[in-house]
C-alpha cells in the first residue's frame, strides 16, 4: 500500500505521524469551535484555536520532517537534519503564542462575565476530544522515542496539556449546569497556565540540541568502549562529538597507543576503528593517534611527578600528552591537563599554582601546559 513507504525511513515515518497530528487537530478544532461558538463559552472557544494552532505545527512538523530528509548540497554539507529542530522550535512558539492570547481572553471573561449555554452533549464530545488527544499524545510519544525526534517529543508535551485543558473545561461546564457557578473566565487562564508551561517545557528541550547539549551517554561510553577494547589502545581523551541532527553525527578523539608502534600498523588500526564506529552507530568518526612513551625510567618518574601535583591541586585533573625535553639544567614537561566541569581556579591560576609546586620540588624543570576543558 501507499502509505507503506513512510516506514521506511526516520523522515518518512516523521511525516506519517505528523499527518496524522493533522488530521486529529483539523477534526477536534473544527468540533470544538462550532461547539464553542453555539454555547459561548470562551473556554472551549479557546481550547478550539489550541487545537487549530496544533494543526498549523503539525504542518510545520511535516515540513520539517520533509526538509531534513534532503540529502547534503553545496550550501549545506552536512545536511538538513537541523529542519526537524525548528520544527519543533515553531510548535513551542506557538504553544506560547496561543497560552498568552488565551490568557488575555480569559482574564476579560473574569472581568466581563456571560452567561454558557452548554449541555451534556457538549460534554460528551468534549470527553471524546479529551480520549482523542491523549491517543494521539501516545502516539506521539511513541514514534519521538521510535526515531528520537525532539520535534515529535515536544508535540506529544503539547497533546498531553491539551488533555489536561479540556479537562478543565469539561469541569467548568459541570459547575454551570449543575451548580450554575460560572468559572469559565477562571477555568480559561488555568488552561492558558498549562499552555504556557507546556510551551516553554517544550521550547527548552527543543532549544538544547539547537545550542549544543551534551551528547547522550549511552553514545559517549559505547564510543569509549569499542576504541578501548582494541589490545592497542592505552588510552583515549578529547572526545567530541557534533549533532547535524538525528544520525548526522561526526566525532573526533585522541587515541594513545605505544610509541613503539610502527606507523603503517597504526594507521590500520585507527581505520578499523573508524569503521567499525560509522557502522555500529551510524557516525562519521575522526581519530588521532597520540605515542605514549614506554618503559622509560626517566619519562616515569617525571609523568608521575606532574600526576602527583595536579592530584594535589585537585584529583580530577588529569594528564595526557606527556613529553619530556631538555631544558638548560633540567627537564621541560609538555602536556594536556584534561580540566573538569565546575573547576574553580581560572587557567591561569592553575598554571601558576602548577609551575610554583614544580620548582619547589625540581628547581631546574618547567613545564608547558595545555589546558583541555571537556567537551563531553
Amino acid at each position: 500500500m501507499f502509505w507503506k513507504k513512510f516506514f521506511k525511513t526516520r523522515e518518512g515515518f516523521g511525516q506519517f505521524v505528523s499527518g496524522a497530528g493533522i488530521c486529529v487537530n483539523l477534526l477536534l478544532s473544527g468540533v470544538k469551535l462550532f461547539i464553542g461558538l453555539m454555547s459561548g463559552a470562551i473556554s472551549i472557544i479557546a481550547d478550539a484555536l489550541n487545537n487549530l494552532s496544533d494543526v498549523a505545527t503539525s504542518a510545520i512538523m511535516l515540513a520539517g520532517f520533509r526538509i531534513s530528509a534532503k540529502p547534503p548540497d553545496e550550501e549545506h554539507p552536512f545536511g538538513h537534519g537541523r529542519a526537524e529542530y525548528l520544527a519543533g522550535l515553531f510548535v513551542a512558539a506557538g504553544m506560547i503564542l496561543v497560552g498568552g492570547k488565551l490568557f488575555v481572553s480569559s482574564v476579560e471573561k473574569i472581568i466581563n462575565p456571560e452567561d454558557i449555554e452548554a449541555g451534556l452533549i457538549i460534554m460528551f464530545v468534549l470527553s471524546l476530544s479529551i480520549a482523542a488527544k491523549f491517543f494521539l499524545g501516545l502516539f506521539y510519544r511513541y514514534a519521538a522515542r521510535k526515531i528520537n525526534s525532539a520535534a515529535l517529543q515536544a508535540a506529544a508535551l503539547d497533546s498531553f496539556t491539551d488533555c489536561l485543558a479540556t479537562f478543565v473545561v469539561v469541569i467548568s461546564i459541570y459547575l454551570w449546569i449543575y451548580f450554575d457557578v460560572n468559572i469559565d473566565g477562571g477555568a480559561g487562564v488555568f488552561v492558558s497556565a498549562f499552555i504556557l508551561r507546556g510551551g516553554f517545557s517544550a521550547l527548552k528541550e527543543i532549544l538544547n540540541p539547537l545550542l549544543g547539549d551534551r551528547p547522550n551517554q549511552e553514545l559517549l561510553d559505547g564510543i569509549k568502549k569499542i576504541v578501548t577494547d582494541t589490545p592497542e589502545v592505552l588510552g583515549v581523551h578529547d572526545l567530541i562529538v557534533h549533532s547535524y541532527g538525528e544520525r548526522r553525527i561526526f566525532v573526533s578523539m585522541h587515541v594513545e597507543m605505544p610509541a613503539t608502534l610502527e606507523l603503517l600498523t597504526a594507521h590500520e588500526i585507527i581505520d578499523r576503528l573508524e569503521r567499525k564506529l560509522q557502522s555500529t552507530f551510524q557516525i562519521s568518526a575522526t581519530l588521532h593517534v597520540d605515542p605514549v612513551v614506554q618503559d622509560d625510567e626517566a619519562f616515569d618518574e617525571h609523568r608521575a611527578l606532574a600526576e602527583k601535583i595536579l592530584a594535589e591541586i585537585d584529583t580530577r585533573l588529569t594528564l595526557h600528552d606527556f613529553r619530556v625535553v631538555p631544558y638548560k639544567t633540567g627537564r621541560k614537561l609538555i602536556f594536556d591537563v584534561a580540566v573538569p566541569w565546575n573547576f574553580l581556579m581560572t587557567d591561569r591560576e592553575l598554571k601558576k599554582k602548577f609551575q610554583r609546586r614544580l620548582i619547589e620540588l625540581h628547581s631546574d624543570d618547567r613545564a608547558i601546559i595545555h589546558l583541555d576543558h571537556q567537551y563531553c
